[in-house]
């Protein structure tokens, strides 16, 4: 959870040294960021695709994310390009006073450029401009569960381990909630559902 009340130099100083290099490499390269359309969805989805079988998760069919910014009230696209060319994605949405990163996808192609780096501090500046008090990365891998050995290799055995990574190097605080527990009320209902999740995303 990154704090938004500090102001933008702040913000970059608690950040990973890793971190703010990365925002300054893709800068250096030229990579820029804008406000996505409707129409970007179709080149986000496509990152995402790529993103998808490259990390090996499961994506949701495109209507998902139409729906989710034409439905869900302060929702929004960034798009950073390169020469003019889409090479990462965010799907982001203010809620009160809250900026939530949902949706990230990038380029394995242009992965020097560090665009995903930049995109997530326009989000925060774009989301702090909204009036936002913190910025939500969402999830990471769960403290307790983190490989205790000092080899990398096993700590990237966590199947959440890269984007862990890559979301501590923009500082803020960890938030640990209780876990999540689910009661079905209708197994049969449910276990068509997540045959379908497994069958179409």
């Amino acid at each position: 959870m990154i704090d938004l009340t500090l102001d933008e130099n702040q913000i970059l100083a608690q950040m990973h040294p890793k971190g703010r290099y990365n925002i300054a490499v893709a800068e250096k390269h030229g990579v820029t960021v804008r406000e996505g359309t409707e129409n970007d969805t179709e080149s986000f989805y496509a990152l995402l695709q790529a993103t998808g079988k490259r990390d090996g998760f499961t994506v949701s069919q495109k209507s998902h994310y139409r729906r989710f910014l034409d439905c869900i009230e302060g929702s929004f696209i960034l798009i950073a390009e390169h020469a003019k060319k889409p090479v990462a994605g965010l799907i982001g949405v203010r809620w009160g006073t809250t900026g939530i990163y949902y949706y990230g996808a990038s380029s394995y192609e242009y992965r020097n450029l560090m665009a995903p780096y930049l995109l997530q501090w326009e989000a925060m500046k774009k989301c702090k401009a909204m009036g936002c008090t913190k910025y939500d990365l969402l999830g990471i891998e769960p403290p307790e569960e983190k490989p205790q050995a000092k080899s990398l290799k096993l700590q990237a055995l966590h199947p959440w381990a890269g984007i862990s990574d890559f979301k501590r190097k923009f500082g803020g605080s960890i938030v640990i909630y209780p876990p999540e527990q689910m009661m079905v009320l209708r197994p049969f209902m449910y276990n068509v559902i997540t045959m379908k999740r497994r069958l179409l995303g």
